[in-house]
């Protein structure tokens, strides 16, 4: 009997993952990446305040994630609200730090002994920093809402910037007017409001993948030498609340994977444009994927776990 109940477990476990407490001090997980040691980071905003925002990390899906560190806190508001995160080629950290009132920062943290050496802001005053890859020594970091575009249709706007990874407290005026947006759109759905979210790169070929997240678009866009677009193609449009793109991921196939949040769903675009729900159900308000180990993770953003869920090919 007992040996029936541990197949049917494994079974279970191949086909639908497993679920990973995050510690009490998480109240809301979102963005991840891994590291050099390949170890799953995950950041917290924590937006309930009960918690300073903070980074944690997951060794293996055997172990419990740990605090790594507190963000430093914006002198404005006196808190950090880390989301969108990724690492450099020289072990840096990029935060966006996702602030009220033109206060957000996209910030860049070194590290000795394990611990924080320097924090710098690549950019200031931002309206919603959300999503952050590096790509060939520029970060494209996508805003979801750019309240400095003012609209009488109920629409909204938002927009891909881009920056060095030298550059050094840029202030922006939060309108697809900046030189750094490289790239804009704007949300018609007037009840889900938010609009380019989620974003991942593909280094190789110089593509980047954002989603509009009000208006269920998922679009595919193409970098020239000077790492601006030149080229952008929907590759999805779902409208409503079928497919709403948060966070996304490539894996090393080149197939891109979407965290649906209103849709309490995973989903892919295969390499050669297949769309496929991965798995329905079983979320609390996904926001972000990350390819792990073998694992598709997804963060609850939600709640305070995550979902690990097995690929098959």
């Amino acid at each position: 009997m007992k040996i029936t109940l541990l197949i049917a477990c494994a079974a279970a476990f191949a086909a639908y993952g497993k679920t990973i407490q995050m510690p009490r001090s998480c109240t809301t997980p979102d963005g991840m990446c891994i590291d050099a040691k390949g170890r799953l980071v995950i950041a917290a905003p924590n937006n309930d305040h009960t918690q300073p925002g903070a980074v944690f990390r997951l060794r293996s899906p055997d172990e419990e994630p740990l605090k790594w560190f507190d963000v430093p806190p914006c002198p404005e508001s006196g808190y950090a609200s880390p989301m969108g995160i990724c690492f450099g080629p020289k072990g840096e950290l990029y935060v966006c730090d996702n602030q009220k009132n033109s206060q957000g920062r996209l910030l860049r943290l070194t590290f000795k002994d394990d611990r924080i050496a320097s924090c710098e802001a690549i950019a200031v005053g931002l309206d919603n920093a959300n999503g952050v890859k590096y790509m060939n020594g520029r970060l494209y970091m996508t805003q979801a809402f750019l309240y400095g575009v003012k609209r009488g249709d109920r629409a909204s706007s938002s927009g891909l910037y881009m920056f060095s990874e030298n550059d050094r407290n840029v202030r922006v005026g939060n309108t697809p007017a900046d030189p750094q947006c490289v790239f804009s759109d704007v949300t018609r759905n007037p009840e889900i409001r938010g609009g380019l979210n989620g974003v991942a790169v593909d280094a190789a070929k110089g593509i980047i993948y954002t989603g509009n997240y009000g208006d269920g678009r998922v679009w595919k866009l193409t970098t020239g030498a000077d790492g601006r677009v030149v080229k952008s193609e929907e590759i999805v449009h779902a409208g409503g609340e079928s497919v709403t793109p948060d966070g996304l991921c490539l894996d090393v196939f080149g197939n891109l994977y979407i965290a649906d949040m209103r849709g309490d769903a995973a989903e892919r675009i295969t390499s050669y444009g297949k769309f496929e729900v991965v798995r329905k159900g079983g979320f609390e308000r996904p926001s972000e994927p990350c390819f792990w180990k073998g694992f598709l993770c997804v963060a609850n953003y939600g709640g305070t776990t995550l979902e690990l869920i097995p690929i098959a090919y």
